[in-house]
């Protein structure tokens, strides 16, 4: 029989890049990606980061124009606010939530003190989390004995998944608003007029 409980207490991410492990120096790429896979990579995980997908971050306005070739402590921050989001968030929503926070005055200091926020409730969520699913396995009956057990619970598990996707969304929507909505609701009243 499959430990559950075990396999939730495995499956708790330790890893973090805390803010205060990025240096206050500026740091060329290579550095960059070396500090992520230092702090998020496993063995034989892909790679947290990779110099394309800085250039797409870049591109698409997802960080801070970068001067020269080195990257402040702002940037890596943005780019782990990118790494944490897109798991998810879409890829126009992150932008959206980072622009925001941008244009109301969150930066560096303020990236930092989010993510020391959130570092410092992951163990406790984690904890409560472990509990509410050993919760709804034992209230459910759930099991995985077999493969239809472990596909059953799979599907709970992604219908728990889309909620909260969902409810990150709904946040995003609230607090981040597409700034181009109005606009295109503008533009379609022009249009009927």
């Amino acid at each position: 029989m499959i430990d559950a409980q075990k396999l939730l207490e495995n499956s708790e991410k330790n890893k973090a890049l805390h803010p205060d492990d990025i240096p206050a120096l500026d740091l060329y790429m290579d550095q960059i990606i070396a500090l992520m896979s230092a702090h998020l990579g496993g063995e034989g995980e892909r790679e947290p980061l990779t110099r394309t997908m800085i250039h797409n971050y870049s591109k698409a306005g997802l960080i801070a124009p970068v001067k020269g070739k080195k990257y402040t402590k702002e940037h890596i921050l943005q780019m782990l606010a990118i790494y944490s989001l897109k798991n998810t968030l879409s890829i126009a929503q992150v932008k959206r939530v980072l622009n925001g926070a941008s244009a109301c005055g969150v930066h560096e200091k303020e990236l930092a003190q989010c993510f020391d926020t959130q570092l410092s409730r992951r163990d406790t969520i984690g904890q409560q989390l472990t509990t509410c699913m050993l919760q709804i396995i034992q209230e459910t009956d759930m099991k995985l004995d077999t493969p239809e057990d472990a596909l059953s619970f799979l599907l709970t598990l992604t219908d728990i998944t889309d909620t909260l996707s969902n409810f990150a969304a709904a946040i995003t929507e609230q607090c981040f608003p597409d700034p181009e909505v109005p606009k295109k609701k503008e533009k379609r009243k022009e249009k009927k007029d």
